[in-house]
């Protein structure tokens, strides 16, 4: 069942055993291979390789992380992230004194496994970008800073959408039909209810929520929860978009009407529960 899928992982837990340091928060298995998502910290370096079969997508926590691409080395550090594309040659290592605490999301997954052979550069160079903290790949419109969509579902072949959102309000029980939603929490408490259970999601914690399964999410802290969110396959951002434009007419008293919500949500195969 699709609600076994569920994870819920404390700071440093692991989905596998891997050396210190480094944690599966999702793996393939997990994710029915949609994708993979790992933390790390230290200072452990990766020569030159080429990713054969997946994309991979790098977001620093904390600490410098040098990226060797295309003769340039790029610098990134807290609240910046990049996305590495399959097929073409690179390197990263640690640029700081103090570890570099990062996540790695591939897509499909497999980023767990033994994924560092060599092969033939082939793939295509300006799909490769990085964004500075606070900045977002550009959309059909302009979208709050709540909602910074940092990889879209066009970035990555419609294989994932990745957003460094804000939770300050609450977003009513409702039921993904085909995407998988992965949520790491940065800062504050995120309230989730899955299926008849609600858990308190703190800093550093990671929550798998599969699809096919009624969930909400609240705001449990002040200021509001800080979170990345994965959805896979993407398109959550294009479902962000049209909500914004359609605010006024979705929402009263500053809450979502879930009815009216579903005649935008349903072409996303999104269902919101109707009291």
């Amino acid at each position: 069942m699709s609600k076994d899928r569920f994870i819920l992982l404390k700071p440093g837990e692991s989905r596998l055993p891997l050396p210190p340091g480094t944690t599966v928060k999702a793996g393939a298995a997990d994710t029915e291979g949609r994708f993979s998502l790992m933390e790390g910290r230290g200072h452990s370096d990766i020569p030159s390789h080429v990713n054969d079969t997946f994309d991979e997508f790098v977001y620093v926590l904390d600490g410098e992380l040098g990226i060797d691409f295309d003769g340039r080395t790029h610098r990134l550090g807290a609240g910046m992230c990049a996305l590495l594309p399959r097929g073409v040659t690179h390197a990263t290592r640690t640029l700081s004194e103090a570890p570099v605490h990062a996540l790695r999301l591939s897509t499909p997954g497999g980023l767990e496994g033994d994924v560092q052979d060599v092969a033939e550069e082939n793939g295509d160079k300006d799909r490769f970008y990085v964004l500075q903290p606070g900045q977002a790949r550009p959309g059909r419109i302009k979208v709050p800073p709540a909602f910074a969509a940092k990889a879209r579902a066009t970035d990555i072949g419609g294989a994932l959408s990745l957003l460094e959102m804000v939770v300050a309000h609450d977003i009513p029980r409702h039921v993904h039909h085909k995407a998988d939603e992965g949520i790491y929490v940065l800062d504050g408490e995120l309230i989730v209810e899955f299926d008849d259970r609600t858990e308190e999601v703190g800093k550093g914690q990671f929550v798998l929520l599969p699809h096919g399964v009624p969930h909400a999410l609240r705001c449990g802290s002040t200021p509001p929860p800080r979170v990345i969110q994965i959805s896979s396959p993407g398109g959550w951002e294009y479902f962000v978009e049209d909500l914004i434009e359609a605010r006024p007419y979705v929402s009263a008293g500053g809450r979502l009407d879930p009815a009216k919500l579903n005649s935008i949500a349903a072409k996303y195969d999104i269902t919101y529960e109707v009291p």
